[in-house]
């Protein structure tokens, strides 16, 4: 099974949103390597309508913490009351 990845930082930002709503985003976000480029990292949304379509916010990455930054920063937007990302996390 082969996985597509759009370069739309809109949607990226939408899916985290989207995900974030349903109290789900654990699943849903993740960072990855480009095909034949293994030193460019993307910082991915899973799509809610299309499993197979993961939403990239456009920027390349060179290490997995700064990957995992843009991600928390668009959580962060998209949740401003830090309020918990999925009921399995709240103690």
């Amino acid at each position: 099974m082969k996985s597509t990845i759009k370069h739309d930082a809109e949607q990226f930002e939408l899916m985290i949103r989207v995900w974030r709503n349903k109290d789900d985003l654990t699943g849903a976000i993740d960072v990855i390597t480009r095909d034949g480029q293994p030193e460019n990292l993307l910082a991915v949304v899973r799509s809610l309508e299309d499993f197979d379509t993961w939403y990239c916010n456009g920027k390349t990455y060179t290490s997995y913490q700064h990957a995992f930054a843009a991600i928390g920063a668009a959580i962060d937007r998209v949740n401003p009351d830090h309020k918990p990302l999925n009921d399995r996390w709240v103690m």
